[in-house]
C-alpha cells in the first residue's frame, strides 16, 4: 500500500512538472459595474478559451462602480480591474499604484441620463435634483470636477444613495431624476428600456461638459508591472485578442456571453455590446494594436484631473499609464 502511494505521488510530480501540465496561474478581474454587454470581451477570453491557451484561471468579478476596481488593484484585492480612467487617476492622485494598461474605450462615453420630463436640460439644471448612485459610481465620484468644469453647484445635487438592482426602477418611478451611466452599458439599456415604456430619454455626456477624456482602462498594479511582465503581457493578449474576435464574430460573442448569464436581457445585452464594441477603435488603435492610448490622450485626461478633481498634488501624466503590452497582431 505505501508503495502503491508513492508511486502515484511520484506520477503526479512528475505530472506538475511537465509544460504541458504547467498548472494555471488563478487572478480576479474586478469589473466596474453590473455584468452587461460591454463586458463581452471578457467572457469570450474566459470561455473561449484565450485565457487558458495563456495559462491563466480567470475570476470575473462583478463591480459596483469604477471606484473599485481602482481600488481593489490597488489595495491588491484584485491582480486586474477595468474602470473609468479619470477616476482611476483619482486613486492615483492620493497615493494609489494603480496603472493603466491599455483602454478598452478610446472615447469618454460617460454622462448623466435623466427623462426628457424631468426638465433636465443644461448641466445648471442638476442643482437641486436628486441623483440615484451608489458611492464608488464613477458619476458620484466625477461629480465635483463636472461641476467645476460645466459650471453648476455639485453641492447642490441631492445624493440618493441606491443599491444598483432597484436603480432603474426607481428612475422610472422618478423617485430619482437622472443617474449615471456609460456607452455599453447603461446609456443603451435605458434608452431600450425606455422605449419600451414610451419614454423618452436624455443625455449630459460627460464630453460635453469639459470632462473629454478616454474612457474605461485596464489597470494592474504598478509592482506587478515590474515583477512580473510576462503575465501582464499574456493577460492583455488574451484580452485584446478576444476583444478582436469579438469585434469580427459579434453574434457569437453574444452567444458565449448569453450562456455564462442566462438571465440577462438579450434585447438590452445586445445593444450594450454593439455600443461597446464600436467604443474600443480609433486610428492609433488600428496603427499601434487594440488597447493603445496615445500620449495628448492621456495628458489630457491628467490635466483634466489636476484642474478639476482637487488632487492634493498634481500627477504627472507619464506615470499613469504604459503602452508596454500593447502590439498589433
Amino acid at each position: 500500500m505505501n508503495r502503491r502511494i508513492l508511486t502515484v505521488a511520484f506520477v503526479a510530480l512528475l505530472v506538475g512538472l511537465a509544460p504541458g501540465f504547467a498548472v494555471a496561474e488563478e487572478i480576479k478581474v474586478q469589473l466596474d459595474w453590473i455584468l452587461g454587454g460591454k463586458h463581452v470581451p471578457f467572457f469570450v477570453a474566459r470561455d473561449k478559451g484565450h485565457f487558458k491557451a495563456k495559462n491563466l484561471d480567470v475570476k470575473l468579478l462583478e463591480g459596483r462602480g469604477s471606484l473599485q476596481p481602482a481600488q481593489f488593484v490597488d489595495t491588491k484585492q484584485a491582480e486586474y480591474g477595468y474602470g473609468d480612467l479619470v477616476t482611476a487617476i483619482e486613486v492615483m492622485g492620493k497615493g494609489g499604484k494603480n496603472r493603466a494598461i491599455g483602454t478598452g474605450m478610446v472615447f469618454q462615453g460617460g454622462g448623466y441620463i435623466f427623462l426628457e420630463e424631468s426638465g433636465i436640460k443644461v448641466p445648471k439644471d442638476l442643482e437641486g435634483k436628486s441623483f440615484g448612485t451608489t458611492p464608488g459610481d464613477f458619476g458620484q465620484v466625477l461629480l465635483p470636477a463636472l461641476g467645476a468644469a460645466a459650471g453648476f453647484d455639485h453641492t447642490k445635487v441631492i445624493i440618493k444613495n441606491i443599491d444598483a438592482a432597484v436603480r432603474t426602477p426607481a428612475f422610472f418611478e422618478r423617485k430619482i431624476d437622472f443617474l449615471a451611466g456609460a456607452r455599453g452599458s447603461s446609456v443603451p439599456r435605458m434608452a431600450v428600456v425606455a422605449k419600451r415604456q414610451n419614454k423618452k430619454i436624455g443625455y449630459l455626456f460627460f464630453k460635453d461638459m469639459g470632462i473629454n477624456s478616454y474612457g474605461h482602462v485596464i489597470q494592474v498594479h504598478e509592482e506587478r508591472i515590474k515583477s512580473n511582465p510576462e503575465q501582464i503581457k499574456r493577460f492583455m493578449t488574451a484580452l485584446m485578442d478576444a476583444w478582436d474576435w469579438s469585434i469580427k464574430n459579434p453574434q457569437q460573442a453574444l452567444d458565449i456571453f448569453m450562456n455564462a448569464n442566462p438571465e440577462k436581457d438579450r434585447e438590452i445585452t445586445l445593444a450594450e455590446m454593439q455600443d461597446g464594441l464600436s467604443d474600443i477603435q480609433d486610428p492609433e488603435t488600428k496603427q499601434f494594436g487594440l488597447g493603445y492610448m496615445k500620449e495628448a490622450m492621456m495628458k489630457r485626461s491628467a490635466d483634466l484631473a489636476n484642474k478639476y478633481a482637487g488632487l492634493e498634488k498634481p500627477i504627472n501624466y507619464n506615470m499613469i499609464y504604459t503602452n508596454q503590452f500593447i502590439g498589433k497582431k
